[in-house]
């Protein structure tokens, strides 16, 4: 039924304008919010999977020791002890 109407207003040809229940200004605003949502979700979405995907770097304590004068283990130079 709403095809037939909406063929009847394309093919007579009258351009009729309808009247908004919006100002422009106050349709603008609306338009601006939405689209300032659907980015914002985009963003916040992004965010969210970049700190979840993050590797996290793991505070490693150093095994050398703090004496330069202390002859090297096996451990500190990465050799089996004989």
């Amino acid at each position: 039924m709403y095809e037939k109407i909406i063929i009847a207003l394309l093919l007579s040809g009258r351009s009729k304008h309808l009247k908004h229940m919006f100002s422009a200004p106050v349709a603008i605003v609306i338009i601006l919010g939405v689209l300032a949502g659907v980015i914002g979700t985009i963003l916040l979405f992004a965010y969210v999977i970049g700190k979840l995907t993050q590797k996290r770097s793991l505070h490693v304590q150093s095994t050398f020791s703090h004496d330069p004068d202390a002859p090297l283990s096996s451990v500190e130079t990465g050799n089996p002890e004989i």
